[in-house]
Parts: C-alpha cells; sequence; structure tokens
C-alpha cells in the first residue's frame, strides 16, 4: 500500500515516504471499516466533533479542531466528512458557538449500491480500483448545500480521493457520466476527464 503510485498527470510522484506510508495506514483503516465485521459504537459508524471558525467555514482558508485537540485543514475537514458522521461546531468571531450542528450521515446504502452500479469502482480517471474499497464522494459538498443523492454522489478509492480534496479538483455528474474537471495547474484548460474504464 505504501509503494509508489502513478499521477494522472505522468509525472512522477513527490510524496515521501513517510507521507505514503501515513497513506497507507489510512487505507487500510479505510479497508477495515468497510468491511461488515468492522466493530461500531451502538450500531453507529465512527463520528467526528470538528470545531472550526465561521470565515475558515466559508473561506475554505483556515485550520479546524478535532475534539480531542488536533489541528487539522478545512480541506480535510470536508475530506473527512465525506464517509463520517461530522458534527461541526461553528465560531463566530468572539470564539462563541454560532452553531453545533446535527450529525451528518455517510451515503445510505440504498445510493451506495446505486453507485456501485453506476460507478463500478473509483470513477477518478484511468483507476481501477473495485468498489469495496471505494468511499462515496458528494461532488457538491454538503458545506455548499450539496444533497446526498446519486446525482451528486461518486466512487473515489482512498488516494484519488485526497487527491480530489488535496487538489481541488471539480465533479460533474451528468446523466450518470462522472466527469473530473482538473485544477488549473495541471490543466490551464480544465478540460473534463473521465474514467474510460467505468463509462
Amino acid at each position: 500500500l505504501a509503494a509508489r503510485r502513478p499521477t494522472t498527470d505522468g509525472e512522477p510522484e513527490t510524496s515521501t515516504a513517510p507521507q505514503r506510508q501515513a497513506d497507507a495506514l489510512i487505507e487500510l483503516c479505510d479497508r477495515a471499516r468497510a468491511t461488515d465485521e468492522f466493530p461500531t459504537t451502538a450500531g453507529e459508524p465512527p463520528h467526528v466533533t470538528v470545531t472550526i471558525d465561521w470565515d475558515a467555514l466559508r473561506t475554505g482558508l483556515g485550520a479546524a479542531v478535532l475534539d480531542y485537540g488536533q489541528l487539522i485543514s478545512t480541506g480535510d475537514a470536508r475530506r473527512l466528512a465525506c464517509d463520517c458522521k461530522l458534527i461541526p461546531v461553528v465560531m463566530g468571531s468572539d470564539s462563541e458557538p454560532l452553531d453545533v450542528g446535527r450529525a451528518l450521515r455517510t451515503v445510505p446504502l440504498g445510493i451506495r449500491r446505486a453507485l456501485v452500479a453506476r460507478d463500478g469502482g473509483c470513477s477518478f480517471p484511468g483507476c481501477d480500483q473495485p468498489p469495496g474499497l471505494c468511499a462515496a464522494h458528494h461532488a457538491r459538498h454538503w458545506i455548499d448545500h450539496g444533497e446526498t443523492k446519486v446525482g451528486n454522489c461518486c466512487l473515489l478509492c482512498p488516494a484519488h480521493h485526497q487527491q480530489v480534496h488535496r487538489q481541488g479538483w471539480d465533479i460533474t455528474i451528468h446523466g450518470g457520466r462522472v466527469e473530473f474537471n482538473p485544477p488549473a495547474i495541471i490543466d490551464p484548460d480544465r478540460r473534463p476527464l473521465t474514467n474510460p474504464l467505468r463509462h
């Protein structure tokens, strides 16, 4: 799992061995959690409380704090929200909570099954990871009022899920076809890409 992986832009991977090892640990945990044998607490999936400043939430700049004090980027907070129960606590400028949100649930099993039927595995261009190794991802994030429905979700493997969040790929879904628009640093024209293995 910690081996170097090919990139979609043909450039050599630049991550360090410790970064790849950390990514491998996350992927191993994701795989274990995706099995039916992984324990839950009172029948619920893992959940996280994220405390975030209103301006950071609105702009995507700044940091958030997990319930045990760990700082994470707002992008990482969005990535975590894709596949766990997340309870946002939004803070105002006077360090007073403006809102304590309700838990935001993962994609329901029926929608996940529809995604497996439609996507057949990771939707990212060129990826052949099977559905069992993929998480459901909201094309338009819940923070941006994205709905949890088949027309707003796709399957992504852990590596591409992180890549989409960290690099800022945009995803659109039209008539069951998932398109990925790369960030301008990868393609200045931002031409949409699809996974020919899936559609």
